[in-house]
């Protein structure tokens, strides 16, 4: 009986206005603003305290996104708790954790600053923007579960219309129905900055570009009353304000859509118009979105006179009330930490053969539910992929139950540039190209050169895979070097080799975190000069080659190559060395194994100690000149692909056969991007691992300062080890290679 009296005394708020047959039918129009678009959240919360009635919401970008999310039932607070919850870096960009790159893209990240994608397929091609859009659309599509399929606008709610601009005939278009989040994603797709939205023979964009203020459209869906929010994004800007080439552009398209917003305005019964200054549409700061939201209900609160005297040219008077929270309780949109049940997943755009392989690297399962979080970091996963340029996702079907996964193609043919400069090798030059023919045979090929005052190489390599991220790989590189190597601080000899590597392998990286790679290779030294500073000649060397069997494994999930926060890394390695695939010299063969661990241990929001433990041991008492345990540097394989990193010592330094290095760093994020690292490091080498604890010591520190730019790591190191009698000083800025 209480059901029947509350469905009767909601049917009685729907429908008494009607009834009545007086009020005006009132539209609220939104325009378009970027960041300043918080502020119509503020004035929907004011108008719903008053108790204006709102029939019809249309919005431009940011208004069509505020707009939409209104129109299906979210309270202004709600919307408010949205903004505030978001990583905006990371929705404003296409950046993915790196926890959800598949090894592969962890190995090729941070390394070249520039990426040039060439090859696709014209039909795949994608126009591109600075930001495709990715992480926008999927929070667009979280918060509007059960409006992703075709739905008409007019029946939400509030009936609602937003605006975007198409590209081929540069008309507006209405969207009334359709997708709810594709048409919020259009209509803010600002040309060069998002990629548009391809919707059948249109290419859509930002609708601010012909209407960012759309009163007409509110009247031509019957309004009688438009109360208007207005972000200035419009105006003309007078003299003193065109400096930049950004406000020129600006000022560009407001003369292009001026005479429509001009009309606009006149058409407005109640517009509000909040101060936005010094904000920008892109200041998506935190302190920045508050204010400005603030500014917005300030605006209307100052205008509460106004209000009430709207509300009696519609038709009521100050004290009638107009209970949107009960028409709410009719629907409510489904919230983003809601689970929902999957009955069938689709992946359209993709290989048919690579299905099998798209259901396991996605980790969800048909029949069962899952929740938004596990669907966000699938998709997540999928483009860390790097085989497509965005993935979307939409629940259609009967009860929203059918998952379907949109996949747009990528090249992965793409030309790479890399650069660096140092205290060591002043500058250093990497170039890739790679080609993929992924639609006939899933292979790859690719060129690497480098060019360095120590080491200059280049490298073919071919991979046929025969399942994605399993393959079989075939290589050749070829390198000159230059190395001076030292003792205990002083020079001791220059080496200037060729080298020569061939290598074919199997490589297995079908897991997020986890490498295993195994092979055979061969290996030409051909040296063109030793020469010693002294007298002693310690290494009788000759051109010579070599034949290795060799198999590693490799586990990393550190959550950023540089100045990590979390995770660890674990690698292994061993490598068999012949001169005949059986011996080496007539006699048995001799064996590398390498170990390498790093963790990081977070100890608080800033600081972090970071625990390391590495080491090689060569095994057999005939080993061989190129294989030499070597020490120094920063990074592993600095130089030589043995070289292990120790602080205090810049260069390259030859050990025992056996080596083991234990360090810990104590790093300090001061400010940004702004990082001091103290580190202290402790080894032992010694010709017999078994008595390894009987070798030789060594010790050193460092004490270093960093900048993580978009360019790579600008540091600067002093160091100190019991291996030199003066302090070391390196520099470097640049990602590593």
């Amino acid at each position: 009986m209480v059901k029947k009296y509350l469905s009767l005394l909601l049917i009685c708020l729907f429908a008494w206005p009607a009834m009545a047959g007086e009020r005006k039918k009132v539209a609220v129009v939104l325009g378009g603003g970027g960041a300043k678009g918080v502020a119509h959240i503020g004035v929907l919360k004011v108008l719903e305290e008053a108790g204006v009635p709102i029939d019809i919401v249309a919005g431009t970008s940011m208004g069509a996104i505020v707009g939409g999310l209104y129109a299906i039932g979210y309270s202004p607070d709600e919307i408010k708790e949205m903004v505030e919850a978001q990583d905006w870096d990371m929705l404003l960009s296409d950046k993915v954790k790196r926890s959800h790159l598949l090894f592969p893209e962890k190995e090729k990240a941070e390394r070249y600053i520039v990426s040039l994608p060439f090859g696709l397929e014209k039909k795949d091609r994608v126009i591109d923007g600075v930001v495709k859009g990715q992480n926008l659309q999927n929070l667009f599509s979280d918060l509007t579960i059960g409006y992703h399929d075709s739905v008409d606008f007019n029946l939400f709610q509030i009936p609602f219309a937003c605006v975007a601009v198409d590209m081929v005939s540069g008309k507006d278009y209405i969207f009334h129905k359709g997708s709810l989040p594709l048409a919020m994603r259009a209509s803010m797709a600002i040309p060069a900055v998002f990629t548009p939205v391809r919707l059948d023979s249109m290419v859509l964009v930002d609708g601010g570009l012909n209407n960012n203020y759309p009163v007409d459209v509110a009247l031509a869906m019957g309004a009688d009353i438009i109360i208007g929010v207005d972000l200035a994004t419009s105006d003309l800007r007078t003299y003193d304000r065109l400096h930049s080439p950004g406000d020129i552009a600006t000022q560009i398209i407001a003369l292009h859509g001026y005479d429509k917003y001009a009309r606009n305005c006149d058409r407005t019964d109640l517009l509000f118009r909040p101060d936005m200054e010094p904000y920008r549409s892109s200041s998506f700061a935190p302190a920045a979105l508050d204010t400005m939201l603030h500014r917005g209900e300030a605006e209307a609160r100052c205008r509460w006179n106004e209000i009430m005297a709207l509300k009696r040219k519609i038709g009521l008077s100050d004290t009638d009330t107009f209970s949107i929270q009960a028409r709410r309780l009719a629907h409510r949109p489904v919230l983003p930490a809601d689970t929902f049940y999957v009955r069938h997943i689709r992946f359209d755009g993709a290989d048919p053969r690579d299905l099998n392989w798209l259901h396991r690297i996605c980790a969800l399962k048909e029949n069962s539910h899952i929740t938004l979080k596990e669907l966000r970091k699938s998709m997540s996963i999928l483009v860390g992929t790097n085989a497509y340029a965005y993935v979307n996702y939409k629940l259609t079907g009967e009860s929203q139950q059918d998952l379907v996964l949109t996949l747009q193609p990528k090249s992965e043919s793409s030309v790479n540039l890399g650069i660096r400069f140092d205290s060591e090798e002043i500058i250093g030059v990497l170039v890739n190209a790679t080609y993929h023919k992924g639609k006939r045979n899933h292979s790859r090929f690719a060129f690497t050169g480098r060019v360095g005052s120590k080491i200059s190489s280049a490298m073919l390599d071919y991979s046929i895979e025969r399942s994605p991220l399993r393959n079989f790989n075939l290589s050749y590189k070829f390198s000159y070097n230059n190395l001076d190597i030292y003792e205990k601080g002083d020079k001791r000899f220059n080496t200037t080799y060729t080298h020569h590597l061939a290598e074919f392998a199997y490589s297995d990286m079908n897991w997020l975190s986890f490498k295993v790679k195994a092979g055979l290779r061969y290996e030409y030294f051909n040296y063109n000069s030793f020469l010693y500073t002294g007298s002693d000649e310690l290494y009788a060397v000759k051109p010579e080659g070599f034949f290795s069997y060799f198999a590693s494994a490799h586990l990393e999930t550190l959550d950023r190559r540089y100045f990590p926060n979390k995770g660890v890394s674990l690698e292994a390695d061993y490598s068999l060395y012949t001169d005949n695939f059986v011996k080496y010299n007539g006699r048995s063969p001799f064996s590398a194994i390498g170990l390498k661990f790093m963790t990081v241990c977070p100890i608080s929001s800033r600081l972090s100690l970071l625990p390391a433990f590495y080491g090689r041991v060569l095994i057999g008492g005939n080993t061989a000149y190129p294989f030499l345990n070597a020490i120094g540097g920063e990074t592993f394989g600095r130089y030589l692909s043995q070289q292990l990193p120790f602080a205090g010592i810049n260069h390259v330094e030859i050990l025992d056969n056996s080596v083991v290095v234990a360090r810990l760093q104590l790093r300090q994020r001061i400010a940004g991007n702004n990082y001091i690292t103290l580190t202290g490091n402790y080894g032992i080498h010694n010709d017999d691992f078994f008595h390894l604890l009987e070798g030789r010591s060594l010790w050193g520190g460092s004490l270093g300062y960093a900048y993580n730019s978009i360019a790579g790591p600008l540091s600067a190191t002093f160091g100190m080890s019991n291996r030199n009698s003066h302090l070391q000083f390196y520099m470097n800025l640049g990602f590593m290679f």
